[in-house]
């Protein structure tokens, strides 16, 4: 865990003699961390960050723990308590377990009385044991014994090795089994079963193994297991800070970097990713290149596109957006059937508006702001591009502003990208290819006059991340297993707006275009 402490005050002097301390509201010896700090100082308008280290060890059990953080400074002007609320999980068991057996009475290695598949005192005969792991975590190094406490019971090839098992996997094994006709029982003649794995917490115990004279074992039953993933990556952390000066309570924080393959699968279509972080003659937007990373993993395991090709930073410079857009010589038309392929664009970082507000651009990572309208890439030229490769479909998602500011968070200050002139708001002439092609579609992050904000907790642009989590299953609204268009957007708007209120200002995302079109199927 990375701590990022603050010193805002401009015109007062440097905090001093600080101590970090932080405890924790549901001991757990197994459960360690970092417990106090100490600052020497942190001079105005600058910030000080370090490193938590954070520690389940193998026994720790499943609880919340609601860390909490004190700054305590040297002449009294402490920091408001901050809670990190972290959940732990214990360790997830597998569990080995007998599943069913078969006695074969016929061939090699076997001497039957009565050729019946049943076994019979005096018969030698081949035992198939099958037995499963029904855990939520791999079984090890997995070894069986078949053993008997009766001397009159002949065991043979009864102890081995089964490697590992995974999640739900079956595998089985032979012995061999001769009761001499002094044996009489009746019900399970005393014949156990022990399987163990290296860490010993699933292990199946001297289990009697269902084997009586003269009868029909009963038969093999196998479970379907599958690991419950839901459970290991939802509600990961969450962050609350209650203060009179500022109040920041997101709720929980989703994993979103584990991402799920999903039923879907898109055999001819593209995704063009871009994400521009750093500029040469702009501040930096946020989180731009991790969003573009994120985006990646997405088009190609949620909506099952093959081809995904990523563009960050460095990559777009020069001419670039015209390299890969153009629909005579660009990159992308090279991808392109007509009539046959989908294609997908994802665009985070800065838009750049003209001093006039009604045109705007998309900008490379060298670009020269005076340069507005040579260098940066028209967007109705970019539209009227995507419209001349005449694919199957189009989707365009904007993780990006126009309105003439720099994306902001609550740790990065807005920026202005270009000197509009006084009172002017962002009305851009732009054309609507969804107007005329259903099949065009188009997200944007906000609307022209608003600023798409950063997300400190997840380091990632704030519509992403919603939009990572919407696509991970939260935006199938009427849950059926599909995420429409309709639903992402309506997902994406409400969780938007609610967290932008908290973080800075109203973020607003739009959507053009067709509203049925399936995205994800899980």
């Amino acid at each position: 865990m990375e701590i990022s402490i603050s010193n805002l005050q401009i015109k007062v002097g440097p905090a001093q003699g600080l101590m970090v301390e932080i405890t924790d509201d549901t001991p757990d010896i197994n459960f360690k961390y970092l417990g106090m700090k100490e600052i020497p100082y942190i001079f105005p308008g600058q910030s000080f960050e370090f490193d938590v280290p954070i520690e389940a060890g193998f026994d720790v059990k499943t609880a919340e723990h609601k860390l909490k953080i004190d700054v305590k400074e040297y002449y009294g002007y402490d920091m408001d308590p901050a809670y990190l609320v972290l959940n732990t999980l214990e360790y997830q068991k597998s569990k080995l377990v007998f599943s069913g057996l078969e006695i074969v009475d016929v061939g090699e290695g076997t001497g039957a009385i009565q050729e019946d598949g049943q076994l019979q005192a005096g018969e030698l005969v081949k035992v198939k044991v099958v037995v499963q792991n029904i855990g939520q975590n791999i079984a090890e190094n997995t070894k069986y014994s078949v053993l008997t406490n009766d001397n009159n019971i002949y065991i043979d090839e009864g102890l081995g090795e089964l490697g590992d098992l995974k999640i739900g996997e079956v595998k089985e094994f032979w012995v061999t089994i001769s009761p001499n006709k002094r044996v009489s029982y009746e019900g399970n003649i005393p014949v156990y079963l022990t399987l163990s794995e290296q860490k010993g917490k699933g292990n199946l115990n001297s289990y009697n193994l269902p084997i009586a004279l003269d009868q029909k074992p009963p038969a093999t039953e196998i479970l379907t297991v599958e690991a419950d993933i839901e459970k290991i990556t939802r509600q990961v952390a969450r962050f609350e800070y209650n203060s009179n000066k500022f109040t920041a309570n997101i709720g929980n924080i989703e994993n979103i970097r584990m991402v799920e393959q999903a039923k879907t699968v898109r055999d001819n279509a593209i995704a063009v990713v871009i994400g521009v972080e750093e500029y040469t003659d702009l501040p930096p937007a946020p989180y731009a290149e991790n969003d573009a990373k994120l985006m990646k993993e997405y088009f190609a395991k949620r909506l099952g596109i093959k081809n995904v090709v990523i563009f960050t930073n460095e990559q777009v410079s020069g001419f670039a957006f015209d390299d890969i857009f153009n629909p005579d010589y660009g990159e992308l038309q090279k991808a392109v059937i007509k009539g046959q392929t989908d294609v997908f664009v994802f665009y985070s970082g800065h838009g750049v508006p003209s001093k006039d507000g009604f045109n705007i651009y998309l900008f490379p990572n060298d670009g020269k702001i005076a340069r507005l309208e040579t260098q940066g890439y028209n967007m109705n030229k970019f539209y009227e591009n995507l419209m001349k490769l005449e694919a199957k479909s189009v989707t365009v998602i904007m993780d990006a502003c126009f309105s003439g500011a720099s994306r902001t968070s609550e740790k990065k200050q807005t920026e202005n990208l270009v000197a509009m002139k006084g009172g002017v708001k962002i009305k851009p002439q732009t054309i609507r290819p969804w107007i005329t092609n259903p099949n065009f579609s188009v997200f944007s992050s906000s609307s022209f006059d608003e600023t798409s904000l950063g997300f400190d907790p997840t380091q990632t642009g704030l519509y992403t991340y919603y939009l990572c989590v919407g696509l991970k299953g939260d935006a199938d609204l009427d849950k059926d297993n599909k995420i429409t268009t309709g639903e992402l957007h309506d997902y994406l708007k409400e969780n938007v707006m609610n967290t932008s209120k908290k973080v800075s200002g109203v973020q607003t995302p739009e959507f053009y275009g067709n509203s049925d079109m399936v995205l994800v199927e899980y």
